[in-house]
C-alpha cells in the first residue's frame, strides 16, 4: 500500500498529536536504556545494576527486559533527487537487512520522503509486503526532513511493543512545513526510540565556490542529533555510500541490546514534564536513556 500524505491530512494528524502524552499518571513507566563501555554495549545487566531518578526522587527498578517486547521498526528514507544511482541502491539494501531480520512478531512499516511524504507500507510483519515496497523506492525532488519525522512519529501504536524510528538523510531540509522545535516537542511526547543516519562527506570546497549542491551538501545533522538524544537514540554515520547497508543493520543489531526498565513512579507526583536520570551503580559504562516524558 502506498498513500501519499496531502497537506490537509496532515495537519489534521498533527493537531491529533499535539495533545498526546508519554504515559497517563497511573501506568507503569517505561525507559529504553543503552549501555556501553564506550564502543561495545554491555550484556547481562539486572534491574539492581541500575540508579533512576524521576524528577530528582529515586524510584525503584521492578521490571527489566531485554529483546523480549515485540518491536516495530519505522523506516523513514530519505527519496529526494540527491539518493539516486548507487546511493539509492545502498539504501534499499539497508532497509532490505532491517526487514530480513525482523523477528516473528515484529514488524515494520516504511516511509519515503522527498518534498512530499509517502507511505509505502505501513506497519506489517508481512515481509514480501515490505520488500515490494523497498523495490518501488525511486530518487527526486527536494527534502521535507521534519515533516518525515514527525509523520514517522504519527505511527506509533498503543499496543505493548518497542517503537524504533530509523531515519536516513543524506541533505538539509528544503522544503518543510513544520519548525524543528514543533518535531522535537512532538518526539518528546512519544516514547519511540530515534536512531538517524547521515552521510559523512568532506565538503569539498573549491576558492570562491563553496559547497557543490547534490555532491557535498552536508546532511542536517543538527536536527538528526538533536532528535536523536531527545528520545534517547543516536545519530551514526555511514562514511561512504557503501557503509549505508551495514549502518542499517548496525542500528537494528544495537536496539536488540537495549534494556527496557520499568517502574511505578513514587515519590512524584504532578502533571507535565517529568526529568528522569539513569545511572549505572557500582560498575562503569555509559547510559543513554530519553531525557524524560509527560504526564496527564
Amino acid at each position: 500500500m502506498r498513500v501519499r500524505w496531502a497537506a490537509a491530512a496532515f495537519a489534521v494528524a498533527l493537531s491529533a498529536t499535539a495533545s498526546g502524552q508519554f504515559r497517563s499518571a497511573t501506568e507503569l513507566v517505561s525507559v529504553d536504556v543503552l549501555v556501553t563501555d564506550g564502543r561495545s554495549p554491555i550484556a547481562g545487566l539486572t534491574a539492581a545494576d541500575f540508579e533512576l531518578t524521576d524528577n530528582g526522587a529515586p524510584q525503584t527498578v521492578e521490571q527489566i527486559y531485554v529483546e523480549q517486547l515485540p518491536l516495530n521498526v519505522v523506516m523513514v528514507l530519505d527519496s529526494s533527487g540527491s539518493v539516486r544511482g548507487e546511493r539509492l541502491r545502498a539504501l534499499k539494501a539497508g532497509a532490505l537487512t532491517v526487514i530480513d531480520r525482523l523477528r516473528p512478531r515484529d514488524r515494520a512499516a516504511l516511509v519515503s520522503f522527498s518534498h512530499r511524504l509517502d507511505l509505502r507500507a505501513a506497519l506489517t510483519g508481512d515481509t514480501a509486503t515490505l520488500r515490494r515496497s523497498v523495490a518501488t523506492l525511486d530518487a527526486d525532488g527536494s527534502t521535507a526532513l521534519r515533516d518525515a519525522a514527525f509523520a514517522a512519529l504519527v505511527l506509533r501504536t498503543a499496543e505493548a511493543t518497542r517503537t524504533l524510528v530509523l531515519l536516513f538523510s543524506d541533505g538539509l531540509d528544503t522544503s518543510s512545513i513544520l519548525s524543528e522545535d514543533r518535531v522535537i516537542e512532538i518526539a518528546r511526547r512519544s516514547d519511540a526510540i530515534v536512531y538517524t543516519i547521515g552521510i559523512r562527506q568532506a565538503a569539498v570546497r573549491r576558492s570562491g565556490m563553496g559547497f557543490r549542491p547534490g555532491i557535498d551538501t552536508p546532511t542536517d545533522d543538527r536536527f538528526l542529533d538533536r532528535l536523536s538524544r531527545e528520545t534517547g537514540g543516536r545519530l551514526l554515520h555511514a562514511e561512504q555510500n557503501r557503509d549505508i547497508e551495514r549502518t542499517f543493520g548496525r542500528v537494528l543489531d544495537e536496539f536488540n541490546t537495549r534494556y527496557v526498565l520499568g517502574y511505578a513512579p513514587r515519590g512524584v507526583t504532578g502533571s507535565g514534564w517529568h526529568r528522569l536520570e539513569v545511572r549505572l551503580k557500582k560498575r562503569s559504562g555509559t547510559v543513554l536513556a530519553r531525557r524524560g516524558y509527560f504526564a496527564e
